[in-house]
């Protein structure tokens, strides 16, 4: 009976705790549900009132960005899922974004070489002449099965039928035979007249016979010609047709040809362009971070940004009950990860009972000859050196009705410079940056004109090689921010932000007798230049092939640098640098540049500059034609000069390090 009870008991438990778990389980998924409800109500209900077509408006812009930026990450699938999915696309090579039917392209007449249906049909026109001037007719044979059935069904004259030849007058008879036919009886009255009459009427017949197979003769003749010559004239019109059709078929495969190999060029450009502005919005999605904030016992907060791109560290004290500190540093790894690490130079050390003793003081008695007894442990060194200026120069000029004439001006210019010099034995390190960006504006132009703009990274390595000499490689990269226009037109850039990059590649020998003067003689040099938006920048005026994007040479460089100090308030330097193509050896590139600097105070310097460029690569238009009527393109020498005053900034900065000594 007891065991009877227990296992009801236990029957009665395990299903209330079943049916509890199920109530629960139940109870969670309605949650999600309803939670999940809601927010798809609040997405609808606020798109309600964000629609701009609706009567009701949002006055603050902000606060309707915000929301919109709310709601797009409700709806929105998740960045970091994004990013791996393009990721991937990208490394497999599928990557196309758009595609286009070439039969959809606006204007086919603007594709070079497509031939407009009007000139199809001139040139079918022009081929049905030159076939008819140059076709025999004659010459084209008739069956003659074809004559023979024309001439069976024609309605000849049979003997003696002379009805029509008489109606349609094509005999004519002598006066002595007019009459022949109708001599009255009376009159033949002896045989004689009779033997006469019977002649007149023979020979009156003979002529209207001749007459009828004349008659039959010229009918068969001309029905004949006739039909020789339609069905010739058929045969060449079937022959003509046939040729003019097969042209118009080529001239329109042709034409589907070149706006095929026209929209593939198209759509190879804008996905390029897609593919750029894409890594744009990729890049500005990798760079979003998240602020961490830690906090210890004391509420003391260090602030940790967690980001994908840069590695920064922060540093505070953690404590425990006790008000000990410890000194901990973070670190962070990417958007969703930290490292935690303890400062240097701490040391932990378990406690332990020890037996106490008793000290000699006495030893202590001569601190200096124990002190002298100590040896360095460590030195200082400076291998880093950190340099950089800037210059920012402001000029305004504004007339109004000034009688010697002018036009209003706003320009500006910012120049950055900075470097970063590793020296450590027998090893050099230089790295330098340079950014230059120049702005004007004329008169009430609404137009802001671009005068300046150069953006150079240059990596040099050596080590010594013999006196002041250095085995050394370099890469030197060069290009400009923004965009360049042959002003007043804006509407189509002549270059752009990598378009074009140069990017040399050099390894030889450097001179370097002093930190003012440096002479780099390279042979092996690799000079690429790149264009990346070949969509509306035209790489053929950079060197470049029409259908690439890309060309490089092999030569010879020689760079030169060098720097003097006038004083303490006059500085000039100059950098020269040479290009020797070898694969055309009469081809060769300069860029010389000379800047001079003069102190006018603590934070403002006057710089003039003079920049003459000389590229082979690089053609401008000229006044001559060739042979075709095209304009004739050749390199010159491009010159720049700028003369600016404005506040400046300088930085100069060693690094310190510690350095064991063994």
């Amino acid at each position: 009976m007891m065991r009877k009870v227990f296992l009801a008991g236990m029957i009665i438990t395990l299903c209330s705790s079943i049916f509890t778990k199920g109530q629960n389980l139940l109870r969670d998924r309605k949650k999600e549900t309803i939670e999940a409800d809601s927010v798809q109500n609040g997405i609808l209900y606020l798109k309600k009132f964000l629609d701009s077509s609706g009567p009701w408006k949002i006055e603050n812009p902000v606060l309707q960005k915000s929301i919109n930026g709310l709601i797009h990450f409700a709806e929105d699938e998740k960045i970091d899922s994004v990013l791996i999915r393009l990721n991937r696309l990208q490394r497999y090579g599928q990557d196309n974004y758009v595609v286009r039917n070439p039969l959809l392209i606006p204007d086919s007449l603007s594709v070079p070489g497509y031939q407009p249906y009007a000139k199809i049909l001139e040139n079918m026109k022009q081929l049905d002449r030159q076939i008819w001037n140059g076709v025999d007719l004659n010459s084209i044979p008739v069956p003659d099965e074809l004559i023979t059935n024309v001439v069976r069904k024609l309605p000849l004259l049979k003997q003696g039928d002379y009805t029509v030849l008489i109606q349609k007058r094509l005999v004519r008879m002598p006066d002595s035979l007019k009459n022949a036919g109708a001599v009255a009886d009376s009159l033949m009255r002896t045989p004689k007249d009779l033997a006469r009459a019977r002649r007149l009427d023979s020979l009156r017949t003979s002529i209207f016979e001749a007459a009828r197979l004349r008659y039959n003769e010229q009918m068969i003749k001309y029905i004949t010609d006739s039909v020789k010559l339609d069905y010739r004239q058929y045969a060449v019109r079937v022959y003509s047709d046939s040729l003019q059709n097969h042209l118009k078929d080529s001239l329109q495969n042709l034409n589907k040809q070149r706006l095929t190999a026209y929209n593939t060029q198209i759509v190879t450009q804008v996905n390029d362009s897609i593919r750029r502005y894409v890594n744009i919005l990729r890049k500005l999605a990798e760079r979003d971070s998240v602020a961490l904030w830690v906090h210890n016992l004391t509420n003391d907060s260090t602030q940790v940004w967690l980001r994908n791109n840069k590695r920064t560290y922060s540093r505070m004290f953690i404590k425990n009950e006790q008000n000990d500190s410890l000194g901990v540093k973070f670190m962070n790894l990417s958007k969703n990860s930290i490292r935690m690490m303890i400062d240097d130079g701490v040391t932990f050390q378990r406690i332990s009972q020890r037996q106490r003793r008793d000290f000699d003081f006495n030893q202590f008695n001569s601190p200096k000859k124990n002190l002298e007894q100590i040896n360095s442990r460590y030195k200082i060194v400076t291998p880093w050196t950190l340099a950089g200026n800037g210059n920012f120069g402001f000029t305004q000029t504004y007339l109004n009705n000034w009688k010697k004439g002018g036009k209003s001006s706003l320009a500006f210019l910012t120049v950055l410079k900075g470097s970063a010099n590793y020296s450590q034995g027998k090893v050099k390190w230089e790295n330098s940056a340079e950014i230059r960006s120049g702005w004007i504006r004329q008169g009430g132009d609404s137009i802001i004109q671009k005068n300046d703009d150069k953006f150079e990274v240059i990596s040099r390595v050596g080590y010594s090689a013999f006196k002041k000499w250095y085995y050394s490689s370099e890469i030197d990269f060069e290009t400009q921010l923004f965009n360049g226009y042959n002003y007043p037109n804006t509407k189509t850039p002549i270059s752009g932000f990598l378009s074009p990059a140069t990017t040399t590649i050099k390894v030889g020998l450097d001179y370097k007798p002093n930190n003012n003067f440096s002479l780099f003689i390279s042979p092996l040099t690799a000079k690429s230049i790149f264009v990346r938006d070949t969509a509306r920048i035209d790489q053929t005026k950079y060197g470049i092939d029409k259908d690439k994007r890309t060309y490089w040479k092999p030569g010879l460089n020689a760079d030169l640098s060098y720097k003097k100090n006038f004083g303490t308030n006059l500085t000039y330097e100059t950098k020269y640098k040479m290009f020797i193509n070898y694969t055309k050896l009469s081809s060769f590139d300069v860029n010389w540049e000379n800047t001079l600097t003069a102190k006018l105070t603590n934070v403002i310097n006057m710089t003039m500059m003079l920049n003459m460029i000389y590229d082979d690569d690089v053609t401008f238009a000229t006044n001559r034609v060739d042979s075709n009527g095209k304009t004739i393109y050749k390199p010159k020498w491009q010159t720049k000069e700028l003369i600016t005053i404005g506040f400046t900034y300088k930085l100069n900065k060693n690094v310190y390090r510690r350095k064991d000594v063994n």
